[in-house]
């Protein structure tokens, strides 16, 4: 295997653990949407008359240990604790706008598919069905059916797939004639050029590709699912790029809180 093949191979594991749905365990919590507001009223509120009094252990602390003078925050620090802040703004904003809707509402999967509006819907189950096709072939080539194992698309995608098309076939098999045959001269099925057909959506094949789309109302869950699982793979590039803004922004702010937990230790042993 080349330095290509073994680039794409970490690719991959890096696109498993920066999932969009891991990515809103931070991106969506209280604290983290308010830090999109640090880069524009930040400098106010950390470079302001009272900043040196702020670095400075209150008296009741100092007291409490001992102290005449208590030891200060350097002043860089604030500079870490403003940008370390602005870095998790920038992330924030990326997320909300990147993330896919369905996962920045609920980020857990097992939520997700027990409240699927299209369980009782069955327009909004036959729209989720075609969004899944799109997810599945959009952007690519007829020759690129089979392409897999990707950072945006891992081989558990094309199985889970492959598992939901199975599925609808059995419920609409007596009304497939004149689809693409899914049985291969190995002995395996393939649903890949069947669900192409399906997303094409040709004239000429409603006969037997909207059966397939009447069908989708019972598997809504399923469908839900999937979908959602393709969405959480999506835009590998931008969910690296948000990942990333989110590691800078929190080695930042570590930095003074290390500082602070220092002084604070000192202090303490001093006072002993």
């Amino acid at each position: 295997m080349g330095a290509r093949g073994v680039g794409r191979l970490w690719a991959i594991k890096v696109s498993h653990v920066i999932r969009w749905s891991l990515l809103a365990k931070v991106g969506t919590t209280s604290a983290m949407k308010l830090t999109v507001l640090i880069p524009l009223v930040g400098f106010f509120l950390l470079f302001n008359q009272y900043t040196e009094s702020l670095l400075t252990l209150p008296n009741f602390l100092r007291e409490d240990l001992g102290l005449q003078s208590g030891p200060s925050l350097s002043p860089r620090n604030l500079y870490y604790t403003y940008f370390g802040l602005c870095f998790l703004g920038v992330g924030s904003f990326l997320f909300a706008i990147f993330c896919p809707r369905e996962i920045g509402s609920e980020p857990n999967i097992d939520r997700y598919v027990i409240n699927a509006p299209s369980i009782n819907a069955p327009v909004i189950a036959k729209d989720d069905f075609r969004t899944l096709l799109d997810l599945r072939f959009s952007g690519l080539r007829s020759s690129d059916d089979d392409a897999g194992n990707t950072p945006d698309f891992p081989d558990e995608l094309g199985s889970e797939f492959h598992g939901l098309m199975e599925e609808l076939y059995k419920a609409v098999d007596d009304d497939v004639d004149g689809a693409p045959e899914v049985m291969l001269g190995s002995g395996y099925l393939d649903f890949t050029k069947l669900a192409r057909s399906i997303w094409n959506n040709v004239r000429a094949q409603w006969v037997w590709t909207q059966p397939f789309y009447s069908a989708a109302p019972n598997f809504a869950r399923d469908i839900a699912f999937v979908k959602y699982r393709f969405l959480d793979y999506t835009r590998f590039r931008m969910r690296l790029a948000v990942a990333l803004v989110y590691l800078v922004g929190f080695l930042l702010l570590l930095k003074p809180t290390l500082h602070a937990t220092a002084l604070l230790a000192l202090a303490w042993l001093q006072a002993g």
